[in-house]
């Protein structure tokens, strides 16, 4: 597994080992960034169920400001401090050993927002309708901010969502990468 572009492009990176964690694909990520085109500047980003925390560290490598990784898993926490270390990234990159949905209650509490947040979870558990309505009612999501979910074929997005929409869905293998924006207010 390696950063595909930006300034650490090429460099490897560590990745648990363990049939719990979903690498995601070099090709995968060559998709989502160019859909993503460049990042706004100054990006803030939130990797959520961050696993070695490979779409984080991509967008750090290509400009983002800062990323906030979350995984509730040690094995996922220690890898990514660890791709932090490797990369020099300590003083942007900030680790969350938590829940998902228990972060994200902590983040709107301090009033964090995030341009680009990454969610993907272990598929067909529910967890992409749960995140995504704890999201949708949020201002965690600031307008014109960007999800980008991985999900399965088998598991599609909420239809009953108020402020976040669907913009494209893309099929890579035997998953979705799906890119929800926030609705401009009026």
């Amino acid at each position: 597994m390696r950063i595909i572009s930006g300034r650490f492009k090429s460099q490897k990176i560590f990745f648990p080992k363990t049939h719990q964690t979903r690498p995601v694909t070099d090709r995968a990520k060559e998709t989502i960034f160019n859909v993503l085109g460049s990042l706004p500047e100054g990006a803030l980003v939130l990797d959520l169920f961050a696993g070695s925390g490979s779409l984080g560290l991509e967008a750090l490598s290509r400009g983002a400001s800062t990323a906030c990784f979350v995984d509730q898993a040690l094995f996922s926490t220690s890898c990514i401090k660890r791709n932090l270390d490797k990369l020099r990234l300590n003083h942007v990159g900030f680790v969350i050993k938590s829940p998902v949905q228990q972060a994200i209650r902590n983040l709107i509490k301090q009033e964090k927002s995030f341009n680009l947040i990454f969610l993907d979870p272990p598929h067909n558990k529910g967890l992409i309708k749960k995140i995504l309505h704890q999201l949708d009612h949020s201002d965690i999501v600031p307008p014109l901010g960007i999800i980008v979910v991985g999900h399965s074929n088998q598991e599609g997005l909420p239809q009953d969502l108020e402020t976040l929409c669907n913009q494209r869905s893309i099929k890579i293998g035997q998953t979705f990468v799906s890119f929800l924006a926030k609705k401009e207010e009026r």
